[in-house]
């Protein structure tokens, strides 16, 4: 039995469907690290995949496209966020045993946020809201949410302000 043209598959069908192209993907793009995120990543695609879904608003056209870059997407995520964890862990291991950070660096990351913020002010408006909420760590689509913003401005915003704020640091000496 088919689908109607007007209605895409349900959660059930494309979850067991699509399974296997969720775990493939999470290990071309996480390489050897995959087994470590691969089970929050599937979480991750079937809770949106079932948002999308449920609400009946939205047809997915393409299941397998709209699936595989919802699958990169998590997988970046997931792989950026384990990579934050360790680099806090590291910086706590470079604590002296007093428990005293280094003082070099606390003076260095004072004046690399003064650079930043400095350089955040010469963006101009929207790129600075988009920027700032990026750098808080907000997603694109949070951001798109909280400035009433069509995705693809939303987008668009982030990556031109965050190549802006790269400029502005390099003319002020700071590199990476």
């Amino acid at each position: 039995m088919s689908q109607p043209a007007d209605r895409s598959p349900g959660f059930e069908e494309l979850a067991r469907q699509y399974a296997h192209l969720i775990r493939a993907v999470v290990g071309r793009v996480a390489g050897p690290a995959a087994g470590s995120v691969a089970d929050d990543v599937e979480q991750q695609v079937l809770m949106a995949l079932w948002k999308v879904t449920n609400a009946g608003e939205q047809i997915i056209h393409h299941p397998a496209s709209y699936i595989y870059r919802v699958a990169v997407r998590e997988t970046v995520r997931l792989l950026r966020d384990e990579h934050r964890r360790k680099e806090v862990a590291a910086a706590a291991w470079e604590m002296e045993d007093t428990g005293v950070p280094d003082m070099d660096r606390i003076v260095e990351g004072r004046e690399l946020g003064r650079l930043i913020a400095k350089t955040l002010q010469e963006l101009t408006g929207d790129r600075r809201r988009a920027v700032q909420a990026h750098l808080a760590g907000f997603s694109v689509r949070e951001i798109m949410e909280m400035f009433d913003w069509p995705y693809n401005k939303a987008r668009n915003l982030i990556a031109r302000g965050m190549a802006d704020l790269r400029r502005g640091l390099r003319t002020r000496g700071i590199d990476g």
